[in-house]
This record gives C-alpha cells, structure tokens and sequence, in this order.
C-alpha cells in the first residue's frame, strides 16, 4: 500500500493528513535545454514555492510520484494514492496527458482536490472548474502559496464539495454552478513591506531552529537504536551462524526504527517547507544590504549575514549525517524486506533537505559576500 508511511498513532491523537500530487513530472535526467528537462525544472519551482510550504503549515507531507520509494509497480503505487490519500493537489500546467487521466480518476472519488496551474496553460475543458491560476513570476507563485493554503485549510476543515463526477455516481444533487477561476496576479493590498519580512525572518527562524533541534533528535535515536541491535548483528555475523539467526536482529531493528525514521521523515519536510517559505524574504534582507554603504552594515545586518552562514553550516552538518545514516539504510533495506519502511522515510528525508541544499548554499555565498 503507497500510502505516506506514518507511526501507529495513540488513541487521542488523529491520524497524520495524507497528500498526493499530480502534476507532470518531466525527466531530471533528460539533455540539457530538453522540453523534458524544462519540464522538470518548472514543475520542480511549482513544488517547491507554491505546494510544500503550505502543506508544511498544515503539518501535511505532500508526496508526488517521482517522490514514492515503495517497491513495486509504479502506475498501481499512483493509482492508490490517487483514490485512497485524504488530500490531492493537482498541477494541471498544460494539459498532460496522465494527469488529466489521474485527475478524472481523482473526480470520481468525492474527495478534495485542489486544482492549480499556470496562466494559460490549462486544459480548455477544465477551465470552468475552480483552480489557483498563478503567473510564474515571484509575486504571482507567492500569492498562489497564499491561496493554497486558504485551500488546504478548506479541505482539512471539511469545506468541499464533491465534483459533477462523484454527483452523478452517488446520485448527489446537482451542485451549484463552478465559481469562476480564481487569479493570483492582482495587486495585493495586504503583500508584506520590507520591515514585514524582516520580522518574518526572524520568526521563521525560530521556527527552523525548533525543527532542526527535531531533526538531530530522530538521527540521535536511529544512531541509539543501531548500536543497540549492533550486538545482536555481531552474533547474527558469526562464522558458522545460520541466515536465520539475522531475523531476529532485522525484525528488532525494523519496529524499532519505525517512529523515529517517520518522525524524521515529516520534521525534514517541514524543515524544506519553511526554508522555501523564508527564501524571498532573505534574499529581499541580502538585496538591501547590498544596496548599504559597507560602513553602514555593523550592527543588525552583520548579526543576519552571520546567522545566514551558520544556518547554512549546520544544514551542511545535518544533511552529512543524513547522508551517512541513508547509505548504512540502503545496505539493510536489501537484507530485509522488515527495513524497507524506515528506509523509505529516510531516503525521502534525504531528498527533503537536499532539494533545498541549493537555495541555502546561494545564501551562504551572498552572506559571506556582504560581510
């Protein structure tokens, strides 16, 4: 089953929001200056900017399907996020063809979906249906953020209303004409102004520091845990030992790693989520020091270069361990098949932190550039 793979939860707490993507993919891998790559890079930003720091804020783990580490078939993995997750986002940025497929099939289950795409690129005959539309410019993809997460909030708080599709299936009264498409690129009388986003920084990095303090506290409890089996394992690797003496250690390891593997998993994609959201405040902060005579920036602006280049230096950290407790996970995941869901956590934190690797690596440039 390919659903967002979360810990047995206790009786009063409920269970964790799953959230699939449909959007199309494109090929990372493709030739330079390919449709396929341009493809890839565009809806990549769309993620990125628009769908995870939303979905962060909701404590939501979005999974797309390039994002899905389950063994098995991939278009079966697909379809069962499709009708089964709580939630699905919808990019529908020129009319691919499997996600038009994947969203009819979406259509007829009633549950939420939320649809977006950029402007004047969507399908004709799903024009009519309420959809996000955003201009890829950095204020129209931070206004579309802005109204997915009204979106999501809708959805959460059970404010949707099955489509024409799932109507006519469970014989439910005809709903009330679509609204009209919703554009983002207006001016916005209540956009944040330059004290606004400083403040917003400031903010934000409390909040990255409490999601890093997670962080290192899963990695310290797989590193915990591991050395605890390790005993187990050296007997298990004894000449002369038979194979089913390692069951017993891989079983134990597995049940053991489940919660804290889990638990990294949704602390790094809340850690992405944040650092996305917090990008075009900092790099308006590093526009405006820049702009400052050098004899000006002692004092405040000195302070935020500084903490830009140590939270750049503690991801680097992070993302090594992570790094290094991955490549021990995929020796295990081969020998037992019991490993193969906190291996699929922590290669999905993996990814988390390093998509954003890049954006952090350019505000260490610009902040060790301006000290």
């Amino acid at each position: 089953m390919s659903i967002v793979a979360v810990t047995e939860p206790k009786p009063e707490d409920p269970p964790m929001t799953t959230c699939f993507v449909i959007a199309p993919i494109g090929n990372e891998h493709a030739p330079d200056g390919s449709s396929e790559l341009q493809a890839y890079e565009e809806n990549l930003e769309v993620y990125e900017k628009v769908i995870l720091p939303p979905c962060a804020r909701h404590g939501i783990v979005p999974v797309r399907a390039d994002g899905i580490a389950d063994p098995g078939e991939i278009t079966e993995q697909i379809c069962r996020h499709v009708l089964q997750d709580d939630i699905v986002i919808a990019d529908l940025t020129g009319g691919n063809a499997n996600v038009t497929y994947e969203l009819g099939i979406r259509h007829l289950t009633g549950k939420p979906i939320i649809h977006l795409g950029e402007h004047g690129q969507l399908p004709f005959d799903l024009s009519l249906i309420r959809t996000i539309l955003f201009k890829r410019s950095r204020s129209g993809l931070v206004k579309a953020r802005k109204d997915l997460e009204t979106a999501l909030k809708g959805a959460l708080d059970n404010r949707f209303e099955p489509l024409t599709p799932a109507r006519i299936l469970f014989g439910l009264p005809t709903a009330s004409p679509p609204e009209a498409v919703v554009e983002t690129e207006s001016d916005d009388l209540e956009a944040p102004g330059l004290i606004d986003r400083f403040v917003r920084v400031e903010a934000q990095m409390e909040a990255i520091g409490e999601t890093t303090e997670a962080i290192a506290g899963f990695m310290t409890v797989i590193a915990e845990t591991t050395l605890q089996i390790g005993p187990v394992m050296e007997r298990a690797a004894q000449p002369g030992a038979p194979m089913s003496a390692w069951l017993p250690a891989m079983t134990e390891l597995a049940r053991s790693m489940a919660e804290p593997s889990s638990g990294l998993r949704e602390a790094c994609t809340r850690f992405a989520g944040q650092m996305v959201e917090m990008d075009a405040a900092v790099q308006t902060a590093f526009d405006v020091i820049e702009a400052m005579p050098p004899e000006q920036r002692a004092g405040s602006p000195t302070d935020f270069l500084k903490q830009m280049i140590s939270t750049a230096e503690s991801t680097h950290e992070v993302v090594g361990v992570l790094g290094e407790i991955e490549v021990g996970m995929r020796w295990l995941v081969k020998m037992s098949r019991d490993l193969r869901v906190p291996g699929r956590d922590l290669t999905a934190a993996v990814k988390q932190v390093g998509g954003v690797m890049t954006r952090i690596a350019d505000w260490e440039r610009r902040a060790r550039a301006l000290i």
